[in-house]
């Protein structure tokens, strides 16, 4: 019982939780952004596909049933209402203000998404739609904002610290999705050969075009290698107290290199930066410490 409440009901500073609400919730902001130009295109009767094509299209891709609210909505003009609904939600729980409606609807919204155009899923769908379902019942520490946060600021919520469930739930999301990454990686015939970054620079997923990353196809078949070292240890830096800080700094620094090679590969970036927030004990020392509980 010691084993597990340590792991799951140890209780952390609230303003963690915080920090983890208010990035994810501007990761969403953007997310939903981001898609709003393509809304009339992807999720709307006018679009590319009817919804009864993209019904048995997702069936065909997962051979489940298509569940979405876009297939209910389908004028242009409420799936806009849709997307900005979930927009201006995120903004309130930037804020602290109906997070838990503003996440169970992005959820919603989130999953309608995948469902109804799911040949335009991306890598961060699946990630953020996981996010969404622990986040739904994970503590959000709502009395916090940015300001106070950033300010920190003395509020007088008497309970300032929640079960770290919520916390380990995405170091475990986390560390995951890392390692099925390596997995995934490791089938694949020019990841095993050392080809895949040259061959991905060279393609429309990258960011500069030209012929120059033959003239480094060297430098980039050990970078191939290195890309996978990284994902495999990351988890484990992260995870251990001692090295963790060196994990973060290799984690962002391995993400926006991907974000400033890649095409539209920002937010997928911002993602697992954001994940991050779930490892840092940012204000353990001090809490303890007004707690009473350090020498």
């Amino acid at each position: 019982m010691k084993g597990f409440y340590s792991i799951w009901l140890e209780e952390v500073d609230s303003r963690r939780y915080a920090a983890l609400r208010i990035g994810f919730s501007i990761l969403l902001l953007l997310h939903f952004l981001w898609l709003l130009p393509y809304s009339d295109s992807l999720l709307s009767n006018e679009g590319i596909s009817s919804s009864n094509m993209s019904d048995i299209g997702f069936h065909e891709i997962t051979g489940g049933k298509s569940i979405s609210l876009f297939s209910l909505i389908q004028s242009p003009i409420f799936v806009s209402i849709l997307l900005l609904s979930a927009i201006v939600l995120c903004i309130l729980s930037i804020f602290g203000k109906y997070s838990r409606l503003a996440i169970i609807f992005c959820f919603l919204i989130q999953l309608s998404i995948i469902h109804r155009a799911p040949i335009s899923t991306t890598g961060w769908d699946s990630i953020i739609t996981n996010l969404c379902i622990i986040l739904i019942f994970s503590p959000l520490g709502t009395h916090w904002n940015p300001v106070k946060l950033l300010r920190n600021q003395k509020i007088k919520e008497p309970d300032i610290n929640f079960p770290r469930y919520g916390l380990v739930l995405i170091q475990i999301q986390t560390c995951v999705i890392y390692w099925q990454s390596v997995f995934q990686k490791m089938g694949d015939y020019y990841w095993k050969n050392g080809e895949s970054i040259t061959y991905f620079l060279l393609s429309h997923h990258g960011r500069f075009q030209g012929k120059w990353p033959v003239h480094f196809h060297g430098l980039f078949d050990k970078i191939n290698y290195l890309t996978l070292l990284i994902e495999l240890t990351l988890p484990l830096l992260l995870w251990i107290s001692k090295t963790r800080k060196i994990g973060v700094i290799i984690g962002i620094g391995f993400h926006v290199s991907i974000a400033i090679l890649g095409v539209n590969l920002t937010l997928f970036s911002m993602t697992m930066i954001i994940c991050y927030l779930a490892f840092f004990p940012v204000w353990e020392k001090e809490t303890k410490q007004e707690t009473g509980l350090t020498n």
